[in-house]
């Protein structure tokens, strides 16, 4: 008797695993959850920084809350362009938050989604940036 118990007990412990993975599975092929809700898988922000612009422009994409790519390695002369595409606002800002005194010039009105901003940098250093409405967005820059 007992054992037939444990038998009916492990095998429903199994199928329930079995379903719970396959919910899963299902959910995550088809990107939506069984109740209906659907979600998108985050894509990883870049974080590598392009070593030199010839063409003497750059572009960093304002996404996600997020700044891509983060660090960037321009030559002087270079000019950057941040380009909103988040539904939010965004405002481009010299560290340090919020004095912006670190390069005094770099400052943004805020940018609605599909603005953009654009810095040429003059200054040899590393320049740290960031949003000034969402001050834990953070960039940095670094003039050659």
């Amino acid at each position: 008797m007992k054992k037939s118990i444990l038998v009916l007990l492990i095998i429903v412990v199994v199928a329930s695993g079995g379903y719970l993975f396959w919910s899963y599975g299902h959910a995550k092929a088809s990107n939506s959850y069984s109740n209906g809700q659907s979600y998108t898988n985050p894509t990883p922000t870049p974080t590598a920084s392009p070593s030199d612009s010839n063409s003497g422009q750059v572009q960093v994409v304002i996404s996600n809350f997020s700044f891509s790519p983060a660090t960037i390695t321009i030559k002087s002369g270079t000019t950057v362009t941040w380009t909103n595409e988040d539904s939010a606002p965004h405002k481009i800002a010299s560290d340090p938050h919020p004095t912006h005194t670190d390069l005094p010039g770099l400052v943004s009105q805020p940018l609605s989604q599909g603005q953009s901003y654009s810095f040429t940098f003059t200054k040899t250093g590393t320049f740290g940036y960031h949003c000034h409405l969402h001050p834990s967005m953070k960039g940095t820059v670094i003039v050659q």
